[in-house]
């Protein structure tokens, strides 16, 4: 039995005891009603010299924090193998709604970018493929819902792996009338891009950092932006720079904490000798800007060519989880960020780790099969990676 995160006594001895497979690429949303982060689709191919080896699935499975539980399930067939779609939550309707995101069957050639939109319902466990056409078809975008839309801004309309073409376009899908997909006029528009992390209160997207047709390598954006979906206006919140703030960042995680009137990021791909990081910053939306919860790992060593990086790379922070971007976040109903997966500077992982957001420190729910540094498990390593 464990008391789980309400303190009731739980039995956990029946619970499923399945572990996914370490894989990036991918989103999660907080099932309220049912106590679970579930996590949808993403590549579990492992990189070979940083290099994608793509190995995409359509799998859907749930992490239970009351017993630190993974459950794979298994709905009917629905939503095609993806990675890098866009997730929101449909509260109101009890579903998961997923937009576009890319595949291919090898791992080499174009991919296959998708412009469909599917519902996943919460109680049921079954798919339902609601609409395709509407904004082109895009990968690493991002998805929330406000009241009765969907709304969708950015991402990357190419096929070929090795450019990007950023979007800047915003689009709602209307969820209760007769559907169908509209342009939103906006203002004073970003830059287009992707890569970018997002989160949204009731009537606000907020939309940090991700990278421009350069994301291979940089630099990344940096700044904070915030949509109000009733005008479409856009507002720079804040332009980025500076030793106070987090460094121009790719691929991160971004949440919105309500009873906190603040912004929550971690982890993703930053322009710095560190790369991947794992620190927690966050943005205080009633004007007290940027502060630096946890600092995570520190740079030590430089690299010694693309992907090949000393032992001592970093003096990691044994307390936090490791390093990492294109994983998944959610804030839960107990006070926690929930994490999950993503890719590491040694391939891809697939641990959960949960941070107090009243204390203010980790833990780790589920231990990582793979995608760690060396140094995380022994003091004497001739290599970064295992």
């Amino acid at each position: 039995a464990d008391t789980g995160d309400t303190g009731e006594t739980v039995d956990c001895s029946m619970r499923p005891i399945d572990i996914p497979k370490a894989r990036g690429e991918i989103e999660a949303i907080w099932d309220s009603e049912r106590e679970r982060m579930l996590f949808f689709g993403g590549d579990q191919g492992t990189p070979i010299s940083c290099m994608s080896q793509t190995d995409f699935v359509a799998e859907v499975w749930a992490f239970h924090p009351d017993c630190d539980n993974f459950q794979q399930l298994q709905p009917d067939a629905g939503m095609p193998a993806r990675g890098r779609h866009a997730l929101a939550l449909d509260q109101a309707r009890g579903r998961a709604l997923i937009h576009g995101g890319r595949y291919r069957a090898g791992t080499s050639g174009n991919y296959t970018v998708y412009d469909d939109l599917w519902a996943f319902d919460l109680a049921t466990e079954s798919w339902t493929m609601l609409a395709a056409g509407g904004p082109s078809g895009r990968s690493n975008h991002v998805a929330a819902v406000f009241s009765n839309y969907l709304l969708v801004y950015g991402g990357n309309s190419s096929n070929n792996g090795l450019s990007f073409t950023p979007l800047g376009d915003t689009w709602v899908y209307d969820l209760v009338g007769a559907g169908g997909w509209t342009q939103l006029p906006t203002s004073n528009d970003p830059e287009a891009r992707l890569f970018h992390a997002a989160a949204a209160s009731d009537s606000t997207l907020y939309v940090f950092g991700g990278g421009d047709e350069n994301a291979f390598t940089g630099p990344f954006f940096g700044d904070l932006w915030a949509l109000d979906v009733a005008s479409g206006a856009w507002t720079l919140l804040d332009g980025g720079g500076g030793n106070d703030k987090p460094i121009s960042n790719s691929w991160a995680d971004l949440l919105y904490d309500g009873a906190g009137n603040r912004l929550l990021l971690w982890s993703g791909h930053e322009d710095s000798q560190l790369g991947n990081n794992n620190a927690v910053w966050a943005y205080d939306l009633g004007g007290g800007g940027w502060s630096q919860l946890e600092i995570g790992d520190v740079y030590n060593a430089p690299a010694n060519g693309f992907c090949d990086f000393p032992a001592d790379f970093v003096v990691p922070d044994l307390a936090a989880p490791e390093r990492r971007n294109a994983g998944a976040a959610v804030l839960d109903d107990g006070g926690n960020m929930l994490i999950f997966g993503g890719k590491t500077d040694c391939g891809l992982i697939n641990d959960v780790w949960s941070w107090s957001l009243a204390e203010g420190d980790w833990q780790e729910r589920s231990p990582a099969t793979s995608g760690e540094i060396c140094l995380r498990a022994s003091a004497m390593c001739q290599t970064m990676c295992f």
